[in-house]
């Protein structure tokens, strides 16, 4: 049977959407998989992943410029070294994460680790894209002249391998057997190239469309800088909401996943043939979705700042905006200088690259908050062609009459107005010009940044730091206590989550409160097992040196300097409840594998924040803590948090371990100054914590058999409460 001409077209589309589909899957799947092969060796750092994506991003703009030299070639040449350079990342094959990047990671160390393990295959990844497309427009396909609809079909595989790893290949396959499966798919990626290669012809239809010895064209400065815009936006801000979203409102792990996704699908629509939606109604929508989400940010409180609702809603401005920059960027390609299309791919890789760059190393020295996030959303205005081409007949007025506020702002409160007063205005005013007038987004945006910072100077915070691990804030909050009387409580809080308080005061220096009472679980086993050396993972305020007692030794594991400090000068817990304990800085796992201490009672706290450290959750994690008990010794599990229920696994590795476990939660605390707690003890033999019984604790067992969470397979989905 003999193919037509039509046919054998229509196949070689085929072939090269496969193996576009089948690069970019095999790139979003490799990230999510050295992301959690990092967690033991580099510790569970809450920005890992945003580092992590930002060095993707840098990849990513290697692999375009290697692309692009590799343009100076004829297609078929350009095709046979990008097989070369494939062939040449097996040698790196299986990815293998070796060594580890300190104690006390950065993003330097992050991303060294990082580069040794995967940087030469995803580079080449990477150049997959531009070179198949380029090897396309020499087909002879009707559609070889604007090969750019393939991006859409690369990035629907992107989309693709994000979903399926943690819904799919995490839950149901180890570490290793992962690597293995991603080596497969990279060796049937080379076989699809090396057809694509073969399908290929001499020069494409365009190419020959143009007049004879007509001479490559660069782009010119000013489209190069459009380009690059246009990528920079939509990946700096995808950062930024990134860690918005997973500080500030519903921090939890793989949360990472919906605003990349999102990212994604923003470029498949963009780049399709027919996008679904007119880049005319996007215009009109963008100054609306930027209004929603500097109110969101800067406005909303309580419950709604910490709910579904809030995520979606920044999603979907988040969405708008990168939607409206990817339909522009995908109207301003290249189609008539088709020798310009690597040119094309490497400002786009380029801007993403510098947009991360911006969001993961640039914005933390710069800001002390997340303020990256608002300030890029704000700043996209500027690439709305519809309020440009109205700015003097429209929008200046609104910007105008935003100043003129501001002055107005200014001058009361050099009279030392009220600042419920002056920040009323600025609210009121900020909501008039994001509601009754969408235009006026810039206007109500400067407002309401205005009204934050006066919030800020009103109601400063006692001290907020922002490093690599997030932002932390102490702040003062004045309360009821006991009926009329009110004191003042100082608070920890890392995001949304709170690791300590305290109640200001000499009466009160050194009382725990919050989860850790002494009339609580943790004063019940401390009192029961009166142990004579004590290990914590997590300091937080430093509220469990308050159980501190002639003859016992308090060792605190903290991940994050910046705690460390804060706890010693904004708080009083480890200067004045007893002698100032052993601190050592760095993962709690890499440091007690090499501690040569036994302990009596060993405290794991580093599970109530939402981004929940699985490394220290493992049997691998298990072993090391068994090692560093003295006979008899106990491990205590602090496990309250908002959105996971950890007992299965925590029972699961008791029992593969060989120990007891007894569980308690405490849901309405009797004391005024304690907060609901849940805590779980793993008793090594040898302990005895049946006496725990009669407080209110009781021995767990698992329902159904499952085994525990390891270093090479963990499923934190099955514990995500929604």
């Amino acid at each position: 049977m003999i193919m037509t001409g039509k046919t054998a077209k229509s196949g070689k589309l085929i072939l090269f959407s496969l193996a576009l589909f089948l690069s970019a899957a095999l790139l979003f799947a490799l990230q999510p998989m050295l992301g959690k092969m990092l967690l033991p060796l580099a510790g569970g750092t809450p920005s890992g992943w945003i580092v992590a994506m930002a060095f993707f991003q840098l990849m990513l703009l290697a692999g375009y410029f290697l692309a692009h030299l590799l343009a100076r070639f004829t297609p078929r040449a350009q095709g046979l070294l990008h097989l070369l350079c494939l062939g040449a990342g097996c040698f790196f094959l299986p990815v293998v994460l070796k060594g580890n990047a300190g104690p006390s990671p950065g993003a330097l160390e992050v991303s060294l680790l990082l580069a040794a393990a995967a940087a030469v295959p995803f580079i080449a990844l990477s150049a997959t894209s531009a070179t198949l497309q380029r090897l396309f427009t020499t087909t002879g396909h009707a559609a070889a002249g604007d090969p750019y609809f393939l991006y859409a079909a690369g990035n629907a595989g992107s989309f693709t391998g994000l979903l399926l790893y943690p819904f799919l290949i995490e839950r149901n396959s180890a570490l290793t057997a992962q690597s293995r499966g991603w080596l497969l798919g990279y060796l049937l990626l080379i076989g699809a190239a090396a057809l694509c290669l073969l399908a290929s012809g001499k020069e494409s239809r365009a190419l020959r469309a143009q007049a004879p010895g007509r001479p490559y064209a660069p782009p010119g400065g000013k489209k190069r800088l459009e380009w690059l815009c246009l990528a920079l936006f939509p990946s700096g801000i995808l950062l930024g909401v990134t860690a918005h979203i997973t500080t500030d409102v519903f921090s939890a792990p793989m949360l990472w996943v919906l605003p990349l996704g999102v990212y994604l699908l923003t470029f498949v629509v963009a780049f399709s043939r027919k996008p679904l939606i007119s880049y005319a109604l996007l215009l009109k929508a963008q100054p609306a979705a930027v209004s929603t989400a500097l109110a969101l940010t800067f406005l909303a409180a309580g419950a709604l700042a910490l709910s579904w609702y809030a995520l979606l809603l920044h999603l979907a401005a988040f969405g708008t905006v990168a939607l409206m920059c990817h339909l522009r960027l995908a109207r301003v390609r290249p189609l008539d200088e088709p020798g310009q299309l690597t040119d094309f791919y490497l400002m786009i890789a380029a801007g993403g690259a510098l947009g991360g760059v911006l969001s993961a190393f640039i914005a933390p020295l710069l800001f002390n908050t997340l303020a990256e996030y608002p300030l890029l959303m704000l700043a996209s205005v500027l690439l709305n062609e519809d309020l440009r081409s109205k700015v003097t007949r429209r929008y200046a007025p609104a910007f105008l009459a935003g100043l003129v506020l501001l002055g107005v702002f200014a001058a009361l409160n050099a009279f030392a107005a009220p600042a419920g007063l002056v920040n009323g205005f600025l609210l009121t005013s900020a909501f008039a010009l994001l509601t009754l007038h969408p235009k006026a987004s810039l206007a109500g945006g400067i407002l309401l940044f205005a009204s934050a910072g006066y919030n800020g100077l009103a109601r400063p915070d006692v001290l907020t730091a922002r490093n690599f691990f997030g932002v932390i804030k102490v702040f003062d909050r004045t309360e009821p206590f006991g009926g009329a009387k009110a004191v003042t409580f100082r608070y920890m809080q890392h995001g949304s989550t709170l690791h300590g308080s305290q109640m200001l005061g000499a009466a009160y220096e050194t009382t725990p409160t919050a989860y850790y009472t002494r009339e609580g679980p943790l004063g019940e086993v401390i009192s029961l097992l009166k142990p004579k050396s004590v290990a914590v993972v997590g300091l937080g305020a430093g509220t469990i040196n308050c159980f501190a007692a002639p003859g016992r030794e308090l060792s605190f594991f903290e991940l994050d300097p910046a705690v460390v400090r804060m706890a010693e000068e904004k708080f009083t817990y480890l200067s004045k409840c007893g002698p100032a304990p052993r601190i050592v800085t760095g993962d709690a796992r890499l440091q007690l594998q090499r501690e040569v201490r036994k302990f009596d009672l060993l405290i794991l706290d580093a599970f109530s924040s939402d981004t929940v450290p699985a490394h220290l959750l493992t049997r691998e994690a298990g072993e090391i803590y068994l090692r560093r008990l003295a006979p008899g010794g106990v491990l205590l599990f602090h496990i309250t948090n908002r959105h996971f229920h950890l007992e299965t696994p925590l029972i699961a590795l008791g029992e593969a371990l060989g120990l007891k476990s007894f569980l308690v939660m405490r849901a309405s605390p009797p004391q005024p100054y304690a907060k609901p707690s849940r805590w779980l003890a793993l008793a090594s033999p040898g302990a005895d914590l049946r006496p725990l019984a009669a407080k209110g604790w009781g021995q767990a067992r698992l329902l159904e058999k499952t085994g525990p969470w390891t270093d090479e397979r963990t499923d934190l989905l099955s514990a995500l409460e929604f």
